[in-house]
């Protein structure tokens, strides 16, 4: 059994630090899509990753002040600081031109093999902003994408756990069962989407 098992399932890379399309960090396009939502302050985007599931994203809130600064030094949001209720005043960011467009370089990207082992959790934040930023041909595309090479992924681990399960310790062999299980409820769930998405074309569902 390979030393490196859980690389099948899981990439240890920290967020803060992998870079992505353009060396844009996973955290910076977090921010970038919502930014993109509506402007918002240093401190909405912090209380945004403190307190919901976009801190998977981040190793503390505390690193979207020097994420936001990096974004505005090159040129992918904008501030300004605008006057509220009484004295205060807060800082709001919004995306540039280039910051939009960079975020949609990256949101619709082809999806790869390597994608699905090892940024399962990027592709889902790509997914994420999807209506907001892209369109529903560009969801479906995305989907079809993550179907087809789970499809194509999902064999192969269970041939080599077919392979390699007599020489397996017990709980190896059970972790690997885990992680493969896992990729087949995202297949399941991307035929989900895809048939969602479809009733939405057709008229079925509302937007």
């Amino acid at each position: 059994m390979p030393r490196n098992l859980t690389l099948l399932f899981h990439d240890t890379s920290r967020y803060n630090t992998r870079r992505t399309m353009n060396d844009i960090s996973l955290p910076a396009h977090a921010l970038l899509g919502l930014l993109q939502q509506e402007p918002r302050s240093g401190y909405d985007l912090r209380k945004i990753f403190a307190n919901t599931p976009m801190g998977t994203f981040s190793d503390s809130p505390g690193a979207i002040y020097p994420a936001l600064e990096r974004l505005e030094k090159r040129g992918l949001v904008r501030s300004r600081v605008e006057e509220t209720s009484g004295l205060r005043r807060r800082r709001l960011f919004r995306p540039t031109a280039a910051g939009i467009r960079a975020f949609k370089t990256w949101q619709t990207k082809t999806i790869i093999r390597e994608d699905v082992i090892h940024s399962v959790d990027e592709l889902m934040l790509r997914f994420g902003f999807m209506d907001e930023t892209g369109s529903a041909a560009e969801a479906r595309r995305f989907l079809k994408g993550l179907k087809s090479e789970l499809g194509g992924y999902i064999p192969s681990l269970r041939r080599y756990l077919a392979k390699h399960s007599p020489d397996m310790p017990l709980s190896g062999r059970l972790a690997m069962e885990s992680g493969i299980r896992g990729y087949e409820t995202l297949f399941r769930w991307a035929k989900t989407a895809l048939s969602a998405y479809s009733k939405r074309k057709r008229g079925g569902t509302p937007r």
